[in-house]
């Protein structure tokens, strides 16, 4: 990491100063595996210091790790040879060079004494020598294992040297590096997926950047840098750091991480026995190799990008020799998924023969691990007739997921038909098959017809016995009522959902899957018609039975976790949506950039009803972005409209003039989804020229019966409300009555609070709204609450009412519901502590110096700031003094 990207290590290097500067002896001695970051602080602690004293370089190296004094040699050229083993002769030369460096200016000696674990005792023994007589401070930098040389440990036990243990970066850090590294903002998801990929480490982060942007993954669009496709570890810049510490190893240390590498996880008692017991513990030892499982388990590299590349450096004909040795260790069947993953995955590329079943098998898994190169090499190397039809549906999804959704088509279309993957039991191809076609465009009578031509022509001959025609025909079924409900048809649905539930969901083939898809159906017809808290229990339901049969399943998981997000967010219940978007990323980082713009999409969606407008432009604007390379969910049209009504509600014309000339007319999202486009495109039209977007607004309820469903409607009342329109109100309180759902119960109390206009209402609104995490239109409770208890001459109530509004705005950021100049804000005094906090941030302290002068969060410095600027009348840090001093 180049000391200019220096970050997240504020902390470490403030102590570090402040022990070189004082009297007196002085070591710190920082201790981090490789890539962590200790040689970059080392670094700057020596750039920071070089004003001040002179700075000499010692650095450790296995190489002169047995030679006396080795690394001392550049300081010892003028030594007489036959002094050479003397440490007076070595202590009085070294300090001869330091006296003819400062000069005679009285600068203090700071070494900085790099990779310490590998110097020589007699070097490391001058070293502490030269601390403990005060005559030099000292910065030594190494890895946990084999760890500080004795000699320097003992500087610690007597307290002369303090000991820091650097940690990887957490998430914030990373995109703050991510971000300096590359100049520009980086993608929420991608950031995250950065972070997931690197597991916080700066030497591996900046690897994953630079070898990302040149094979270009990470591109940059309109400002934002953003992931195409799923990070891998086969870089020219990470292959040169694997080859370097690579090097530095044995031959037979080699061999074994070669090993390891190709087949990981691989049992500690099968390596023990092809390279020797020694040979693995000194890989252990040096943090090459580590046990999965704690002490006894299998072993695999240190870091899943250092396997992935070694496997790209280990020549094929060398793999396979490999291969054939490993294959006689491990004679049964791969103990885990991953081990299975990486057997499959070996033998493919070194050409070895995998049967169809294990292929098909680790196909699947691939699918759903979202490993798609993998998934479309086993899927293609299926050769029976048999499992062909099921193969070539994996090979399908990742199409679709591509955004091919022609080619999808195609896949799913050839041979007997995409039904026939079906009929071999539950996979949910059919409705991929159905995705696949409203995504290229093909209206739903198309669709359904062509679906039940498919099926006629698969029954063909069959006896009516046969238990092919039921699952067919459940198949078929479960197509026209998700193109139902897809092309709005919600009244049908429900009718279908009862038939489907008496003939497919009670026994027979498939009853797995047909619960779960007729469960997520209920979900979102739920939803629609306003019960979310019921859509919610049927959403849950159905991801039970998901996690219960995910192996048999393709596609149908990213179905319902949609439909149950939705739901989380018509019922107000934040984070139930916040955890199902996280399944995305919970078992790897690829789900992050795969589904990064449809996740963003809908955590903007949920930040929007909660208020948060701030955070969710800084989410949605990234996101358009990402959906423009990748879909999946089909949240486009939606995502679009979102971050243009986002830009056209804080102020950003500019912003908002472009995204609303990028409006997509796709309809593939379904009737649901891109209703709610319809309404937040309206909306920011509204925002962007005033009388435009709200005539079309009021009248969509009378243009159709979707636009009449409770779950449709609320949204619309609520987004006329916010532009203004007072009769709105009424209408909310009427629809949201029949409603469930805190979303819908809070802008049902707001509602009334505002139309009977009492100020103690409009308290128990705000309080009922911030309950229930909706911070935006609690402020506007009450900060309508202080208006009117002020007008009433209530000064006491308008101050409480005008504190609870500053409490809910803290974190809002910039985004302010309410003038800051009003009389009600200039009556709210500071606390105590907002005192303090002003007065430190005004000195020039940063958050997160005054976090720690006052131990408390950063986070809680970052709150009380935002309530002193509402107080003060203010929008931003660099206004305080002079709101002070006034």
């Amino acid at each position: 990491m180049r000391a200019e990207h220096l970050v997240g290590r504020d902390a470490e290097l403030e102590l570090a100063m402040e022990i070189l500067r004082q009297e007196g002896a002085g070591a710190v001695l920082l201790v981090a595996d490789s890539g962590i970051g200790k040689t970059a602080l080392a670094a700057e602690i020596a750039a920071r210091l070089a004003g001040e004293m002179v700075v000499m370089q010692v650095h450790g190296s296995p190489a002169l790790s047995a030679v006396p004094y080795g690394v001392l040699a550049p300081y010892l050229l003028d030594l007489p040879v036959e002094q050479a083993t003397s440490p007076v002769a070595i202590l009085r030369e070294f300090w001869s060079q330091f006296e003819q460096r400062r000069g005679g200016e009285g600068a203090r000696l700071l070494l900085i004494v790099d990779d310490a674990h590998d110097l020589d005792e007699g070097s490391t023994q001058i070293l502490a020598e030269l601390v403990t007589a005060g005559w030099a401070r000292l910065v030594a930098t190494s890895r946990p294992r084999p760890g500080l040389p004795a000699a320097l440990l003992q500087l610690w036990y007597d307290g002369l040297a303090e000991r820091l243990e650097l940690h990887p970066l957490d998430q914030d850090t990373v995109t703050e590096l991510a971000e300096k590294t590359l100049g520009g903002a980086v993608m929420s998801s991608a950031a995250e997926a950065l972070h997931a990929m690197s597991e916080g480490n700066p030497l591996l982060l900046h690897c994953l950047l630079e070898d990302s942007r040149t094979d270009g993954n990470l591109v940059r669009r309109n400002g934002v840098w953003l992931l195409t496709r799923a990070l891998s570890g086969d870089g020219e810049s990470l292959a040169d750091v694997v080859r370097n510490r690579v090097l530095r190893t044995s031959e037979a240390e080699r061999e074994a991480m070669y090993v390891i590498a190709l087949s990981e996880p691989v049992p500690a008692a099968v390596l023990d026995t092809l390279v020797g017991r020694d040979t693995v513990r000194a890989l252990m030892d040096n943090r090459l190799v580590v046990s999965a499982n704690g002490p006894g388990g299998p072993l695999r590299m240190w870091h899943p990008m250092y396997g992935e590349a070694l496997r790209q450096i280990v020549s094929p004909a060398r793999s396979l020799q490999i291969r054939q040795r490993m294959v006689q260790q491990f004679p049964g069947e791969p103990s885990t998924e991953e081990g299975l993953l990486r057997m499959v995955g070996w033998a493919l590329d070194c050409g070895a023969d995998v049967d169809d079943e294990r292929l098909l098998q680790a196909a699947f898994l691939a699918a759903k691990t979202l490993q798609y190169p993998l998934a479309l090499a086993a899927a293609a190397k299926v050769r029976s007739e048999e499992l062909r039809p099921r193969a070539r549906a994996v090979m399908a999804m990742v199409k679709y997921n591509d955004g091919d959704y022609r080619g999808a088509v195609r896949l799913l279309e050839e041979g007997s038909g995409f039904l026939d993957a079906d009929a071999a039991g539950p996979v949910g191809a059919g409705l991929l098959w159905a995705a696949a076609r409203a995504a290229a465009g093909d209206s739903p009578a198309d669709i359904v017809a062509d679906a039940w031509a498919a099926a006629k022509a698969l029954m063909g001959e069959r006896e009516s016995s046969d238990s092919v025609l039921q699952r067919v025909e459940g198949h078929v079924r479960a197509v026209e009522l998700a193109v139902l409900a897809s092309d709005g048809h919600y009244e049908e649905l429900r009718e279908g959902l009862d038939r489907f539930a008496e003939k497919f969901a009670t026994d027979g083939p498939d009853l797995a899957l047909n619960r779960i898809f007729l469960r997520a159906m209920q979900c979102e017809l739920l939803t629609v018609e306003g019960q979310a808290v019921e859509a919610l229990d049927a959403g849950r339901e159905a991801l039970l039975l998901l996690d219960e049969h995910h192996h048999e399943i393709l596609y149908i998981s990213d179905f319902v976790l949609l439909r149950y997000t939705l739901a989380a967010l018509e019922a107000g219940d934040w984070e139930a949506a916040g955890t199902a978007l996280d399944r995305y990323g919970a078992a790897t980082a690829r789900g992050l950039i795969y589904f990064g713009g449809d996740l963003e999409a809908l955590k903007g969606l949920s930040l929007l009803r909660q208020g948060r407008l701030e955070k969710a432009e800084e989410l949605l604007t990234p996101a358009v972005e990402a959906l423009r390379v990748r879909d999946p969910l089909q949240l486009r049209s939606l995502g679009t409209a979102l971050a243009f009504y986002a830009a056209a509600r804080s102020g950003n014309a500019s912003l908002a003039s472009r995204l609303e000339s990028e409006q997509c007319d796709a309809a593939a999202g379904g009737a649901y989804v891109e209703a709610l486009a319809e309404l937040f495109r309206l909306a920011g039209e509204e925002l962007l020229s005033k009388g435009t977007g709200l005539p079309k607004l009021s009248g969509l309820p009378e243009s159709g019966h979707l636009h009449r469903l409770p779950g449709i409607l609320l949204q619309n009342l609520v987004l006329r409300a916010e532009a203004g329109d007072v009769q709105a109100l009424e209408s909310i309180q009427e629809t949201a009555s029949s409603m469930a759902g805190s979303w819908a119960t809070g802008w049902q109390s707001l509602a009334a609070a505002q139309l009977r206009g009492e100020g103690e209402g409009l308290v128990n609104a705000g309080n009922l709204l911030a309950a229930s995490g909706m911070p935006g239109p609690a402020a506007v409770a009450f900060d309508k609450a202080a208006v009117t208890f002020d007008a009433e001459g209530k000064r006491p109530e308008a101050r409480q009412a005008a504190v609870l509004r500053d409490v809910n705005e803290a974190t809002l950021g910039d985004a302010l519901v309410h003038d800051p100049q009003t009389e009600a804000d200039r009556s709210v005094p500071l606390t105590r502590r907002e005192q303090d906090i002003v007065a430190l941030a005004v000195s020039g302290l940063t958050d997160r110096q005054i976090a720690e002068k006052l131990m408390v969060s950063v986070r809680t410095v970052e709150g009380h700031l935002y309530r002193s600027y509402a107080k003060l009348g203010i929008r931003r840090r660099e206004d305080l003094g002079t709101a002070v001093r006034h």
